[in-house]
């Protein structure tokens, strides 16, 4: 019999790490449209800012910790090499203990992890300004550009960091056509 779910603890994880990146996105986008198109502030919206700056901070921490925990080693390229007989069809993998290595690329795997340190500071900072100044942040043109740039950069920073995970496991991992 077989199950109709398959689902290891990196399995769940990993769908922990891309639910964080969605919560992320939305609360961000919020933060920063609120401040860039919002011309009045009044208590509530404040409040908002205030709990969206606390939600994305906590859900930064959660998404580097969950894209941590998963990261073992996945043993040896046998388990994942051979052919594949499914409802779409046939597919052979060539997997190579060389291309399991690059999974932990060395150099992009060490920067990934010691430069994702860097946003949630960045996010941090960004919540810190908001508690501290409270409506300023929209009314005062010198703090709102401040904060705006804050997140423009940790949301660059976050893509680039994004941008490495991907290639790590999408193209190092399994290489396109293998």
């Amino acid at each position: 019999m077989s199950k109709l779910f398959n689902l290891g603890p990196n399995t769940f994880w990993l769908d922990v790490h891309g639910f964080l990146m969605f919560v992320i996105l939305v609360f961000s986008a919020f933060l920063f449209g609120a401040i860039f198109f919002a011309k009045n502030a009044d208590a509530v919206l404040v409040r908002r800012l205030k709990i969206s700056s606390v939600v994305t901070f906590v859900a930064l921490m959660l998404l580097m910790i969950s894209g941590i925990i998963p990261d073992v080693g996945f043993g040896p390229a046998s388990v994942f090499a051979g052919t594949i007989h499914n409802d779409f069809g046939t597919f052979t993998s060539h997997v190579t203990d060389d291309s399991l290595g690059n999974f932990t690329g060395p150099l992009l795997f060490d920067m990934m992890e010691h430069v994702s340190l860097i946003v949630p500071g960045l996010a941090a900072v960004v919540g810190a300004l908001i508690w501290h100044y409270k409506e300023r942040v929209i009314t005062v043109q010198a703090i709102r550009r401040s904060v705006l740039s804050l997140m423009i950069l940790t949301g660059a920073w976050t893509l680039a960091i994004g941008g490495i995970g991907v290639y790590i496991t999408k193209v190092l991992t399994f290489p396109v056509g293998s």
